[in-house]
């Protein structure tokens, strides 16, 4: 047993330089070449602990540095396999999230609706209120400066600014059950109706 470490030390080196060549990444090629080291260490010791009658045609390891460097071999096309698998995931994970969330055509006309309906009521208002309620939420004027530039009081800016809010809050309010929430993916009809007639 002694021998077959010493053995597998001397090709140690050998194997992390081709590794290191194979791989491109120093890190990646240790870890490789100190778990081959590793199998093959523990496949020794599973042979060392046949017994004697068992069957020991395959006890003995012929070429520690081959099965070494086939170890590395399998170790390598196994994390190839495994980094393969999780780039395929994570492709197809990115596709999902990206479907999800992407809002639907029908959530984004509903948001136009929305905005139409709004602006609508805008419009709406009385001249002197909707004018109060643009200057102050389109173009960021204090109340202070609206009361300058219409020569009105801050009270009744401030009257103006609360029954504006109230009017489009209102229309919202109408709105919002079935146009501004985000609609549930529903059943098919198809799959609905054969679900139905199962239940009969």
């Amino acid at each position: 047993m002694h021998d077959l470490v010493e053995e597998l030390v001397k090709h140690y080196k050998d194997l992390r330089r081709h590794l290191t060549r194979e791989l491109r990444d120093a890190e990646h090629a240790a870890d490789i070449a100190q778990s081959s080291f590793e199998r093959v260490y523990a496949h020794a010791l599973a042979l060392k602990a046949l017994p004697p009658e068992a069957d020991n045609s395959g006890s003995t390891i012929g070429s520690p540095r081959a099965l070494l460097f086939r170890a590395a071999r399998n170790l390598c096309i196994d994390a190839a396999r495994h980094r393969q698998v999780v780039q395929e995931w994570g492709r197809e994970r990115s596709h999902i999230d990206a479907a999800v969330a992407a809002p639907s055509s029908e959530y984004i006309m509903a948001q136009r609706q929305v905005l139409e309906r709004v602006v609508q009521t805008i419009e709406k208002l009385p001249p002197r209120r909707r004018e109060v309620f643009l200057l102050f939420k389109a173009y960021g004027y204090t109340h202070a400066e609206i009361a300058a530039r219409l020569g009105i009081t801050e009270m009744a800016v401030a009257k103006h600014l609360v029954r504006a809010v109230l009017d489009c809050a209102k229309t919202l309010a109408e709105l919002r059950t079935h146009l501004i929430e985000p609609q549930q993916p529903s059943l098919r009809p198809s799959f609905v109706s054969s679900l139905a007639e199962e239940n009969c």
